[in-house]
């Protein structure tokens, strides 16, 4: 069976629009799949770890009103059906939710494949330092997950049909079209031989009314028609001959111009897109830096709050101790000494003195409050080292101590480094430089990280600082696992990660490499496997805003 153009386009078009559309759908579907599956993963982690840091405080003192209110504040989430926190011996301390799931023994879920009652459930402990004292366990519901996956099917597919419809009516539209076209040059064509022997080539020639290739086509027709007339009119030959070909050459430049003006512009909108995607990729970097940094601080200031909120614990039951001692004494003094029940009285007073050991109470107290104090001054301390932070995406240079920035830094992400490795600084009086604050922390914060996370256990990450001539030397030394030579080479490129999918986002070495230099300096690596590794950055000294300093300040703006 012969089929026409218009049949061939409309079935070629919609065999390959289907195909697309097909593996659209799938890829579609299968990527909203995992992004919801790791969403809620990622979601019942940090409740977990939530709800575990949230009632640390209330195991601690095993405060079980606190709990109970915690976990019922935990089931105001529309998404959470049950929670349940232990203490380290597993004993239930609180629970609220459904009954159902509440009884059923505990199971963790790894993925979201493995839920087979609708119910993820995800354990975490709660512990301060290296102590474990209990744990929390939660149940998250998925169905809201599964309905809305239900409807992104639904949607796509719906979509994909419609598309498929309207290509296949476009396709119909465009193949009638091209064969309406290409009939008029075949009667054109067939006008040529009359032509020849009439020497009229006007019924030959075709009309040239669309604005699209097919005009194009026409005009060459055309053109044919009117070299056949410049050779049957021997006598205006070379003068046709040239006016056509400057026609043709005018055509030609002007198309020609037409196109590099496109590039041109197709040009200046990629390098737009590349500005936009380069700021885009800096800003996540630096929540990244952000993430870690407040981790720490987490960390830092929940060690003073939870002695703090131990000690103010123990000295409400001291003032409790405190008001019934003053109200016997003022008992004891309302009565007369020459009453029956004085002595009695006194002695009831002395006995209860002896029982709370009120020596012991005084003594505590004062160390209590002390205690408090301290751990009051180590929370402003710590604040106060956050401010440099906030200067993170300012664009402002001054002069600054990089000692400063290394001690700032060390002590906000040193809950990172010391889980696996002792963190030690070696700092030696450098001058002042000028340099961003913001951006030099962030730079410092990706490098001590991740030599905190390149040891597995029992390191040290050093860190090293002097001034070398016109420079400013800084080293970053672990004795973790190392890197290969062919690692190396491949650290500073944007997006290169050894670490493990979710882990890193591969941009801090490319964009700390990339600070650096907007400062002038630079840096390197030296690494041998399971040995250790070194970063070594170098920044030129600059105390003023001289014309070199200008051109760093320019570079970063």
């Amino acid at each position: 069976m012969r089929l026409s153009i218009t049949a061939k386009t409309t079935i070629g078009t919609a065999l390959i629009e289907g195909v697309l559309l097909l593996m659209l759908v799938i890829t579609a579907t299968h990527f909203m799949g995992n992004i919801a599956n790791e969403n809620l993963v990622k979601r019942a982690s940090t409740a977990s770890k939530l709800f575990a840091a949230t009632t640390k405080s209330a195991v601690l003192s095993f405060d079980l009103a606190s709990l109970d209110a915690i976990t019922d504040e935990v089931l105001t989430n529309p998404d959470i059906v049950y929670a349940k926190v232990f203490d380290v011996d597993g004993r239930l301390l609180a629970a609220a939710g459904n009954l159902g799931l509440l009884n059923r023994p505990f199971v963790e879920d790894v993925l979201v494949d493995d839920v087979n009652d609708g119910v993820y459930d995800k354990m975490s402990l709660i512990f301060a330092g290296d102590q474990t004292y209990g744990r929390v366990e939660l149940g998250i519901s998925i169905s809201e997950m599964q309905k809305t996956m239900t409807k992104v099917k639904t949607w796509t597919a719906s979509i994909a049909f419609v598309e498929m419809l309207l290509v296949g009516l476009f396709s119909i539209f465009l193949g009638r079209y091209l064969t309406k076209q290409l009939n008029v040059l075949r009667r054109g064509a067939k006008k040529i031989n009359a032509a020849l022997d009439s020497g009229q080539f006007d019924v030959a020639r075709v009309p040239e009314d669309s604005d699209d290739e097919l005009a194009e086509v026409a005009k060459a027709f055309n053109s044919l028609v009117d070299n056949l007339e410049v050779e049957y009119q021997r006598t205006q030959s070379f003068q046709n001959a040239l006016q056509g070909l400057n026609r043709t050459l005018e055509m030609k430049v002007k198309k020609r111009t037409q196109q590099v003006e496109a590039q041109n512009e197709e040009l200046t909108h990629i390098n737009q897109n590349l500005k936009t995607t380069q700021q885009q990729l800096l800003q996540a970097e630096k929540m990244a830096s952000v993430g870690q940094l407040a981790a720490g601080v987490a960390h830092e200031i929940n060690n003073p709050i939870g002695f703090i909120n131990s000690n103010m614990g123990v000295l409400k039951g001291y003032i409790d101790t405190y008001i019934e001692i003053s109200l016997k004494l003022e008992t004891l003094v309302k009565t007369p000494t020459d009453d029956d029940n004085y002595q009695n009285m006194l002695d009831e007073f002395k006995a209860y003195l002896d029982e709370q050991d009120i020596s012991f109470i005084n003594d505590d107290v004062k160390e209590l409050l002390v205690d408090t104090d301290d751990g009051l001054s180590r929370v402003i301390d710590i604040v106060k080292n956050m401010k440099s932070f906030s200067r993170a995406d300012s664009d402002t240079m001054q002069l600054f101590d990089i000692n400063q920035c290394i001690s700032t830094t060390a002590k906000m992400v040193k809950s990172k480094v010391t889980q696996n490795a002792e963190l030690v600084l070696d700092l030696k009086d450098v001058p002042d430089s000028l340099m961003n604050v913001g951006k030099i922390n962030q730079v410092l914060t990706n490098l001590i990280v991740n030599a905190g996370q390149a040891i597995q256990k029992d390191g040290t990450v050093t860190v090293h600082s002097f001034q070398d001539g016109d420079n400013i030397k800084i080293m970053i030394v672990d004795t973790g696992t190392g890197m290969s030579a062919e690692t190396m080479k491949d650290i500073f490129n944007p997006f290169f990660t050894t670490k493990e999918e979710g882990e890193g986002t591969g941009l801090g070495l490319s964009i700390s490499f990339d600070i650096i230099q907007e400062h002038g300096g630079s840096i390197a690596v030296e690494s041998e496997i399971s040995v250790g590794t070194r970063f070594t950055i170098t920044l030129p000294i600059t105390s003023s805003m001289n014309s070199d300093s200008s051109q760093i300040e320019s570079s970063i703006s």
